[in-house]
């Protein structure tokens, strides 16, 4: 880079211009051109065109093996570590997002069909409610096996609720503080469920 800027200032001096009026054609400060002559810098494939315009050269006189000190070895060497890393780069991507569907998956498994997971309240709170008096939840589910709607919820007295929405279950005062802790939990399994709170909104939007 050194041998670059080197050769832009001496080429801006055989043309007898000085650093400001340069960069006063480029649109640019004065700091910009004194940058790209220390080495410090360089100019982009749109301003070395300028460049070579507004000094009345080629491109290639400006940029060539000797301007940028080209080791054109060291530069296959680095091409090879680039696209080596670039490589490992997309495969970790790959990985990772495979160990995050999987952990997605089996998260979402987990808490459809394991009714002894605990949650803390925050996680509770923020994907589920509890409601107490339940004998029976009915769902439709897709092909795949997702929950993909709440249909209705069967009491313990055999009264049906189609399409129960958050606030009805409320009213009811059906709805449980979500404690995974609370004995309600262990001592009556049967008559406490939890329910997707993203089910409850899609029933409340559809009515």
């Amino acid at each position: 880079m050194i041998e670059f800027g080197a050769t832009l200032k001496k080429i801006r001096l055989q043309k007898g211009f000085s650093q400001q009026y340069v960069a006063d054609q480029l649109n640019l400060t004065r700091q910009t051109i004194s940058k790209w002559e220390n080495g410090r810098g360089y100019p982009d494939f749109e301003n070395l065109i300028l460049l070579s315009e507004l000094y009345g050269v080629s491109i290639d006189k400006l940029v060539n093996r000797q301007t940028l000190n080209l080791d054109p070895v060291k530069v296959l060497k680095m091409n090879k570590k680039r696209e080596k890393a670039m490589w490992l780069t997309k495969r970790a991507k790959v990985f990772v997002m495979a160990i995050v569907v999987v952990l997605f998956v089996l998260g979402g498994k987990s808490i459809y069909d394991d009714r002894q997971m605990r949650l803390s309240d925050a996680e509770v709170n923020r994907y589920f409610v509890s409601i107490t008096n339940v004998k029976k939840i009915r769902y439709e589910k897709s092909k795949d096996g997702r929950l993909t709607e709440l249909t209705a919820i069967v009491l313990k007295n055999d009264e049906v609720l189609h399409y129960p929405t958050l606030s009805e279950l409320k009213k009811r005062k059906l709805v449980i503080p979500n404690k995974p802790t609370d004995s309600n939990l262990v001592t009556e399994p049967e008559n406490v469920q939890t329910i997707f709170k993203s089910l409850l909104t899609k029933n409340a939007q559809r009515k």
